[in-house]
């Protein structure tokens, strides 16, 4: 299995860290330019570039500012974590023109590679489609910090293995990274915007499976509160104040307080089972963010994915099996009794 090991040094990396919780400290040389500004937030660095440095190299720039080795902020770069003008980087060797926006996400873990995808976790593969069982706790795609530990850049880098010419895949739809579950990219160029289309005309249809606090009333209902931000996090608001989004759900078991819930979105918005079941006063166990109890996993499951073959005209049903850490009982002639129309 191919896995690059190189890790930055923990020298520059964890001075940073440290620096930036010290307030007798800086991140910068004492030296440091006016234009490499504090603060220092969290694990982010934004800052524009002088004019005076109009003609330097991306990765020789960020050494000096950042008191690092050249090899260090090389590697930065080349792990997806430095972004010029809004745009990921992964050019070390840019010229710089002076005046760019440059900002550097410090990845927490340091720029460790270590996720491959596991081939015994392939649901479905034919020359159109590949469709793959995620883990919980990786990313779909690439994230400001890291561009490497993802399922997507992972699955470039196993069709890469694979000696095609040029490793395509499209992806037209996302899990969180708590979320584990059926998710499928295309690899055919050919095939791509019909899938697209299948997509956006919601012939996709969706299905979950989440273990939640509390027990409902009713044993189906659908939600349709809007989702929209406030205050730079995702929520729900009245209709009209949002983006619109519904979610249809059936209780499937409950016991000792909790419920097993089968949902099945109608629409796409982040985030939006986790908020919809919040918002009907049941968050799945493991959600912090939402008000779940604490577990060791968010427990939401992307169970089934029913999409229409873009190139074979035949509708496909892609099922992931229930994960080997979901919390018994394991319910599986429950979900084998619902039929791919469900809700």
């Amino acid at each position: 299995m191919f896995m690059k090991q190189k890790l930055c040094s923990e020298s520059a990396l964890s001075q940073l860290a440290a620096d930036s919780k010290n307030n007798n400290s800086t991140p910068f040389r004492s030296d440091r330019k006016p234009h490499a500004r504090d603060p220092f937030t969290l694990s982010t660095l934004r800052w524009t570039v002088a004019v005076a440095d109009k003609g330097s190299r991306l990765a020789a720039y960020l050494a000096r500012e950042l008191r690092m080795a050249e090899e260090e902020t090389a590697d930065l770069i080349d792990f997806g974590s430095v972004q010029v003008q809004g745009l990921g980087e992964r050019n070390s060797s840019r010229r710089l023109s002076g005046g760019e926006e440059v900002c550097v996400f410090f990845p927490h873990g340091g720029v460790r590679r270590h996720y491959e995808i596991d081939p015994q976790r392939i649901l479905y593969r034919d020359a159109h489609l590949l469709a793959y069982d995620k883990e919980a706790g990786v990313p779909s795609q690439q994230t400001p910090a890291d561009g490497y530990n993802n399922l997507y850049a992972a699955i470039i880098r196993f069709l890469d293995l694979e000696g095609k010419k040029e490793a395509y895949a499209a992806l037209h739809h996302r899990l969180d990274r708590e979320t584990s579950g059926v998710m499928v990219f295309v690899l055919d160029r050919s095939a791509n915007r019909r899938m697209g289309e299948a997509f956006e005309s919601r012939r996709v249809v969706k299905d979950y499976l989440a273990w939640v606090q509390g027990v409902p009333e009713e044993e189906t209902w659908v939600s349709q509160h809007d989702i929209g931000r406030v205050g730079g996090r995702y929520c729900t608001l009245p209709p009209g104040k949002g983006k619109a989004a519904e979610t249809a759900f059936r209780k499937l078991f409950e016991v000792d307080g909790r419920s097993l819930f089968h949902a099945r979105p109608h629409t796409g918005r982040t985030h939006q089972i986790r908020l919809h079941c919040a918002a009907a006063g049941h968050p799945i166990v493991g959600d912090r963010l939402y008000g779940g109890p604490p577990a060791q996993r968010l427990f939401l499951h992307a169970f089934r994915l029913h999409v229409p073959h873009p190139a074979k005209g035949r509708d496909l049903f892609l099922e992931a099996p229930l994960p080997a850490d979901w919390p018994p009982p394991r319910v599986s002639e429950l979900i084998e009794e619902l039929t791919p129309k469900g809700l």
